[in-house]
């Protein structure tokens, strides 16, 4: 398709009929809904501009060499005599003429000065929809003045000072983007904003997300809940120590860690402007007082209080469960931490630990087992002979799912333990704490306050 079938005309070197074409045409190819056929029909209507000054100079060319021959011979008897005589053609005067090149030079300067831009760009910002109607008011008025190379002109001046602009964000610059027809989110848009430019528009999209993710860490810090304002405020501080209370506070420590991790996760360059005391601090393994920890105790707690045997055995079988409990809850963690870098007595208490998981999984499996054997109904007894044997079944199921798959083989019983004397806390965390958790969870409790019992009963008659 050539340019005069792009413009729905004939050729023709009237410029007025040219320009009624390219109006018509540009109805169905604007600029902001089809960049490409604007382009396309702009380059035609330049092309056909050319075309139309050239044939309009040709054609003066043409009245003037013919007014040149009328002034040399004006007669037929004189255009005769001079054919016979050979001199018609000396007698007439060519001149060739050419038209001048800087005649059809397209300008390339821009229609608008730096601070016209700026104008409306600040606009953009302090009222988003007036200053969008502004900025494409702007863009068709340099639209129809201006050259494909003033145009293109524009777009960069425009998208070179969004990238200088503090509080730009993602949904300005794609409302931007659909006004002018830059066309982001396409593969092949560099041809109206380079690709330079684009990564500097999105690097001020980073910073200005960057620092409104800032905003809400100040104002977290003062109007969070207790736990979170208290974490941040030793984050953002200077101290040079984190304090010792830090510890007794529970969840504390898991506060900041997810603070900073949650920072890390969106914007790492803002971790570098917490302090790095309390940094270092989080990131290595701390003993400190929890939640879970305290729910535990009070958890097995409540359930030894009720089922602590008779004297004499039941001090020393009370004793032992309470100080096991204990062991596997606070200690084992706090003695692990403290042996990190010794290997002999990693090795050493590691094997003691296992064999004495070791034992009290036997325990509690022969005494379940037991449990269960010595419970078994006689005949006639109905569905309420079946309890034992669902009780063993459940307390089969809580340890297969206590057991480590993938940690060492010398780690794996005293994990087994560790996970079934936390199993109340990971009930309830499983459940994220909601309104049926806690009455699963006193469930729960009955059911080891049977199994307990019975262990406790056994125990105390073999001893």
């Amino acid at each position: 398709m050539n340019s005069w079938q792009i413009l729905g005309i004939d050729p023709t070197s009237d410029e007025t009929l040219i320009r009624r074409a390219y109006a018509r045409q540009l109805k169905q190819h604007r600029p902001d809904s089809d960049p490409e056929g604007y382009q396309q029909l702009r380059e035609a209507f330049e092309r056909v501009k050319e075309m139309a000054r050239y044939q309009h100079v040709e054609e003066e060319e043409d009245e003037a060499e013919a007014v040149s021959a009328s002034e040399v011979v004006e007669t037929p008897e004189e255009v005769e005599m001079a054919l016979k005589s050979g001199g018609y053609l000396s007698a007439i005067k060519v001149t060739e003429s050419h038209p001048d090149p800087a005649e059809f030079e397209l300008s390339s300067s821009p229609l608008y000065s730096p601070e016209e831009v700026q104008k409306h760009v600040s606009g953009l910002l302090e009222n988003a929809m007036q200053g969008l109607n502004a900025l494409s008011s702007f863009y068709q008025e340099t639209t129809h003045k201006g050259t494909l190379q003033q145009q293109q002109q524009f777009h960069q001046d425009v998208a070179a000072k969004l990238a200088e602009q503090p509080d730009l964000t993602e949904w300005l610059l794609e409302q931007v983007s659909d006004r002018l027809g830059w066309g982001l989110d396409q593969y092949s848009s560099s041809y109206l904003v380079p690709q330079h430019l684009q990564y500097a528009l999105y690097q001020q999209i980073r910073v200005t997300e960057r620092e409104q993710a800032w905003k809400k860490v100040a104002l977290e810090k003062t109007h969070g809940n207790l736990l979170n304002r208290t974490a941040l405020k030793l984050l953002c501080s200077e101290r040079s120590v984190c304090p010792f209370w830090v510890r007794l506070m529970p969840g504390l420590i898991a506060g900041m860690t997810q603070q900073r991790n949650k920072l890390y996760a969106s914007f790492p360059e803002l971790v570098e402007r917490l302090n790095p005391a309390v940094l270092e601090f989080i990131s290595k393994p701390q003993y400190a007082l929890s939640w879970q920890g305290m729910f535990l105790l009070l958890f097995w707690g409540t359930v030894l209080h009720y089922v602590w045997p008779a004297p004499p055995q039941g001090s020393e079988l009370g004793w032992l469960a309470g100080g096991a409990i204990i062991f596997y809850i606070y200690i084992n963690d706090l003695i692990l931490m403290s042996l990190k870098g010794r290997q002999r007595l990693m090795g050493l208490f590691l094997g003691v630990e296992c064999l004495f998981s070791l034992l009290m999984l036997c325990g509690l499996f022969i005494g379940v087992l037991f449990i269960l054997i010595s419970s078994m109904p006689s005949k006639g007894e109905g569905f309420s002979g079946l309890v034992p044997l669902f009780l063993a079944l459940i307390e089969w199921l809580v340890l297969w799912s206590v057991w480590p798959k993938y940690a060492p083989g010398i780690r794996r019983p005293g994990i087994a333990v560790a996970r079934l004397l936390t199993s109340p806390w990971r009930l309830l965390a499983t459940l994220d704490f909601s309104t049926l958790a806690f009455p699963l969870a006193a469930a729960y409790g009955a059911f080891c306050y049977l199994i307990v019992n019975e262990l406790m009963k056994l125990a105390a008659h073999f001893l």
